[in-house]
């Protein structure tokens, strides 16, 4: 059986792929190691999981103003030095990298010990650290219907995101029961991701009283850090109780996606894949400050799908509107349900985990082939 090291820390959309794929890893056989940042959204989703043993790497993410520059590069150099002391005590058998800032010091110090390397881009629009680090890949697994000159030479495979076994689509009236929302009330959930939570939580907040007037029961997840948890319960126009949750954090997606009627989110490449796993209608407004637009490519693929409406930020003023003329639309959330169900692909993490142990068994017979060899002609000249 293999050891495999999961780097996968710096945000909940690596995060969460990387948990995903130690699991079916871990349910073979292979003993995996989660790297993670030291930033807190990594220390939230990650206690959850107490199995896997967690390496916590120095390192800083990227940016262009001049002292980000430098402080990242010094923690990409500081990372580095950590990944090779570490990859030298503990020999893995492979590296997979989910992108990143800690993707590129451990998949170059990687290189360096000839670890073989697979990479995971989520996104429909690849960041700059797979790119750049495609180059020392044995395989570099890709969304589907992505391609790209740059990638297509290094190996690239079309496989989509690997799901957490606690994120599946649950039957409605189960989660609703647990939850304690009526079972035919109209739910709302609104979260923002690791990154620009914040207008999603204010615009939450300024049309609360609508929306409960409206009978459209509210869970909103804040974020770490942007505020305590807090609960309102209101009366509706037409005389029911109506409640409205914020909670910084939930490690239970899967139940509030399938219970929800509709979601207001962001665009990234783990929120889209949890709800299309959910089954889950949605309106997405892509972060305008992502790395490369890649949020607006994600949601424009959904939205050509028919699984979500896409919203800029820019038009937010008419997000309420929309979430109304969505939310009471049952024939319409069915017809988003089917198209969603009809982009579930199965088990990504176990297709992901059967390439990679197709190309380790592969590339081991490569390495012992020359030893058979030198030891056949050792051989021959002794007996000569």
């Amino acid at each position: 059986m293999g050891r495999f090291v999961i780097v996968c820390g710096g945000t909940g959309g690596h995060l969460a792929p990387g948990v995903a794929m130690a699991q079916e890893l871990t349910a073979r056989g292979h003993t995996c190691t989660l790297i993670l940042s030291e930033k807190e959204v990594d220390s939230r989703l990650v206690k959850k999981y107490p199995e896997f043993p967690v390496v916590r790497s120095p390192g800083s993410g990227f940016s262009m103003r001049p002292r980000g520059f430098v402080r990242f590069l010094s923690g990409v150099l500081r990372a580095i030095f950590f990944a090779l002391r570490w990859y030298r005590d503990e020999r893995p058998d492979a590296v997979l990298a989910f992108g990143g800032f800690l993707a590129t010091a451990y998949v170059l110090a990687a290189s360096s010990h000839d670890i073989p390397i697979f990479l995971h881009e989520a996104n429909r629009k690849p960041g700059k650290a797979i790119r750049f680090l495609a180059r020392f890949a044995d395989r570099v697994y890709l969304p589907h219907d992505v391609s790209l000159r740059a990638l297509w030479m290094f190996g690239a495979k079309h496989i989509g995101f690997p799901i957490r076994r606690d994120v599946r689509h649950l039957p409605k009236e189960m989660v609703r029961q647990s939850l304690g929302f009526p079972r035919h009330a109209k739910l709302l959930v609104v979260f923002g991701g690791s990154q620009g939570a914040v207008v999603l939580n204010e615009w939450a907040e300024q049309h609360l009283e609508s929306l409960t007037s409206d009978g459209i029961h509210l869970i909103v997840i804040t974020g770490p850090g942007k505020g305590e948890e807090v609960s309102h319960t209101r009366v509706s126009e037409s005389g029911e109780a109506v409640t409205a949750r914020f909670l910084p954090f939930a490690d239970y997606m899967g139940s509030l996606l399938s219970a929800a009627d509709l979601v207001v989110s962001r665009a990234g490449a783990g929120s889209i894949a949890e709800i299309t796993e959910c089954l889950a209608p949605a309106v997405l407004i892509p972060y305008p400050y992502s790395a490369d637009q890649h949020q607006q490519e994600n949601a424009a693929y959904l939205e050509r799908k028919g699984g979500c409406l896409l919203l800029p930020q820019s038009d937010m003023k008419g997000l309420y509107r929309e979430v109304l003329d969505l939310i009471f639309n049952d024939w319409l959330l069915s017809r988003m349900r089917g198209n969603l169900r009809a982009l579930q692909r199965g088990n990504e993490a176990a297709h992901i985990a059967d390439d990679m142990e197709r190309i380790l068994i592969r590339l081991r017979g490569e390495r012992e082939a020359p030893e058979s060899l030198s030891r056949e002609e050792e051989e021959a000249e002794v007996r000569a």
